[in-house]
């Protein structure tokens, strides 16, 4: 599914430059669960955007799919991120004055597809992820935890082959961050790609494979054998 090879990217802050990722090669194969590892600055952020197409590497190479990422341009990179990557963050990214229902079909606007049928998907993808009562709930009447599973509804709604998950338990207690992991296990057992930043390691041990990372390279990329 993702092929990197010799990537890199840099950042200029003023006269000084900062090398954010570092020669970085990595392979993901579909159906995959890759944690990604490091702490604060070690470029486990910057990679994931680029996976997800948020931002372009300095140099390098990034096919996602057979795409060559690098030669598509603002158009195609969104309707990719549309179609095939579902994102999940630390802060939930939810529209406020939105409800729950209606911030999982925001994305589905660009699909192409009906009305009927958007909202179709979005109570399907709420329902999956345990939230069939609360579709006509505003974010500030959930909790953490369901604001993070309307936040993986949203993801998944339009069927996308890859899920990038960036602390997705990193604002919720303990036990609720637990059943957030339940279920991208899950999804990921049903065939989706799950690629998760975190820096908990009982987190990280849900990924079939973990990535370590340091100064913007890979240190180490080794199969995990507690799962």
């Amino acid at each position: 599914m993702i092929n990197i090879n010799t990537l890199s990217k840099e950042y200029k802050m003023g006269d000084n430059k900062l090398l954010a990722l570092n020669q970085v090669n990595l392979s993901i194969n579909e159906g995959d669960f890759v944690s990604i590892m490091g702490s604060s600055g070690s470029g486990k952020s910057t990679l994931m955007n680029i996976i997800g197409c948020l931002d372009m590497p300095t140099s390098g190479e990034y096919y996602f799919r057979d795409n060559n990422i690098l030669t598509l341009n603002s158009n195609k990179l969104a309707e990719l991120r549309n179609k095939d990557i579902g994102f999940v963050f630390q802060n939930f990214n939810l529209l406020p004055r939105l409800n729950a229902h209606e911030n999982v079909v925001l994305p589905l606007l660009y699909s192409g597809k009906n009305l009927k049928e958007r909202n179709k998907l979005a109570l399907k993808a709420l329902e999956s992820v345990g939230l069939k009562d609360r579709v006509h709930h505003r974010p500030n009447q959930l909790s953490g935890g369901q604001q993070q599973r309307v936040s993986i509804a949203r993801a998944i709604a339009g069927s996308p082959k890859l899920i990038l998950a960036d602390e997705p338990t990193g604002a919720l207690d303990s036990k609720t961050g637990l059943e957030i992991m339940k279920i991208l296990n899950d999804l990921n057992s049903k065939g989706i790609t799950i690629v998760l930043v975190t820096h908990e390691d009982d987190i990280a041990n849900y990924g079939s494979r973990i990535i370590k990372m340091k100064d913007g390279k890979i240190l180490e990329d080794r199969k995990n054998v507690n799962n």
